[in-house]
């Protein structure tokens, strides 16, 4: 029986994820229906309206011990230790850089793409592994970013190294459609590796600029660095940023009227001006909450806002709070978790068929086909070499043969 593709869409959209996953092997037809950007749209805008998802990393069984229940949030465990590494995310896509590696995860499909980033760089001497313990620090103290492109649609990935002496090292990109580490212009100022950045309309921002406090932006379609002013409250204080709500958040955390408050500041586009959005009393110096260390080392990031208008709030200690802003009430309501992100359903393809895996099993374990990949890219790299090398050998056979045929034919004259 055939149905007519508009049929089959409004069918489809009823459909739980597992499901539409499951469908996409059916036909070319299913497919292209299930993978297209329309579908992907109308499914968004629908779950948009279902209670609010955040997406962590953990073993669910131990997690769910530490959570209590909430009616308007629903937790989504990624089964795999290495997720709870530091991370970022964008569109509902996972990056995880681990040592040699840069990993994009797509929960939605299970499909993986790995992106071999070569050796780390030596431990900076500016390391602080007494403090760094609470910041989201990458391997090989790599200054992380991921984003969308907004003009070309691509996903990409950003990466910085400095030197001892704070020194620009690397500074790279790549689109995970081409597959290929790209020189990215250096940015105007040294950048710390303690606070992950952002990704926002096709900008990735990155707050932790040294000397001073600054806003760091790059244009991921035209490659361009651009500075962003900060509030002025928010200097001096412990910030961090965020995506809420696809609007560039920035939140500081900071000590007033022996209390823990956060601050949080909204920036509207395009001209990226601030106004404050949340205003929170968190706990009071002395409860159970209390960090006991710099409040500099003390962070809160706003993860996502609930249908009914509620702040979900993660902090330094992999706890995650419910702020109810109409009545300043602060609840804790899942502690020991490893937030990820919200959890957004993507459906669109993820990087080219040949180069993907299936499952964060081969996060732990490189896969054979991407030794094999990794074998022939270091061929690739030498093949210089390896041309000279293999002239040379033939050169060096061929006249070895053509004297042993000489020889050959002197004995065989001789025996006649």
């Amino acid at each position: 029986m055939y149905l007519v593709p508009d049929l089959l869409e409004e069918i489809f959209l009823g459909l739980p994820l597992r499901s539409v996953v499951k469908f996409r092997t059916v036909s070319k037809q299913w497919r292209s229906i299930l993978e297209s950007l329309r579908f992907a749209e109308r499914r968004r805008m629908m779950n948009a309206q279902t209670k609010t998802k955040i997406m962590a990393a953990g073993d669910r069984s131990r997690t769910q011990t530490w959570f209590k229940e909430d009616e308007e949030v629903e937790i989504v465990y990624l089964q795999c230790d290495v997720a709870s590494r530091p991370s970022l995310s964008c569109d509902g896509l996972v990056c995880i850089p681990v040592p040699g590696w840069v990993n994009v995860f797509n929960p939605s499909t299970e499909e993986l793409l790995r992106f071999s980033s070569g050796r780390d760089p030596p431990i900076p001497r500016y390391a602080n592994n007494y403090v760094d313990c609470v910041f989201d620090v990458f391997p090989g103290y790599w200054r992380m970013g991921f984003g969308r492109d907004n003009v070309s649609g691509s996903y990409k990935i950003v990466r910085m190294c400095f030197n001892h002496h704070w020194e620009i090292h690397r500074c790279e990109i790549l689109d995970v459609n081409i597959v290929r580490w790209q020189k990215l212009s250096p940015p105007p100022y040294e950048i710390g590796y303690r606070r992950k950045s952002t990704c926002v309309n096709g900008s990735i921002y990155w707050v932790e600029v040294l000397p001073d406090q600054k806003l760091l932006a790059l244009d991921l379609h035209a490659q361009e660095w651009r500075d962003v002013g900060l509030p002025l409250e928010a200097l001096g204080k412990s910030f961090q940023v965020a995506n809420l709500e696809n609007r560039l958040a920035l939140a500081a955390t900071y000590i007033e009227n022996d209390h823990w408050n956060v601050k949080i500041w909204s920036a509207e586009a395009p001209e990226e001006t601030w106004s404050v959005v949340y205003s929170i009393r968190l706990f009071p110096l002395d409860h159970p909450y209390d960090d006991p260390s710099s409040p500099l080392w003390y962070w809160t990031r706003p993860v996502a806002v609930s249908k009914k208008g509620n702040l979900f709030v993660q902090d330094s200690y992999k706890r995650l709070f419910k702020c109810y802003p109409e009545t300043g009430e602060v609840r804790l309501i899942a502690a020991e978790i490893c937030v990820i992100s919200p959890f957004v359903e993507n459906l669109v393809p993820l990087g080219r068929l040949d180069s993907k895996t299936y499952g964060l099993r081969h996060l732990d374990h490189v896969p054979l086909s991407s030794r094999i990949f990794n074998f022939f890219r270091r061929m690739e790299l030498k093949r210089s070499s390896i041309l000279v090398t293999t002239t040379v050998v033939t050169l060096v056979m061929f006249r070895y043969c053509s004297h042993l045929s000489r020889s050959i034919s002197i004995y065989h004259d001789q025996s006649l």
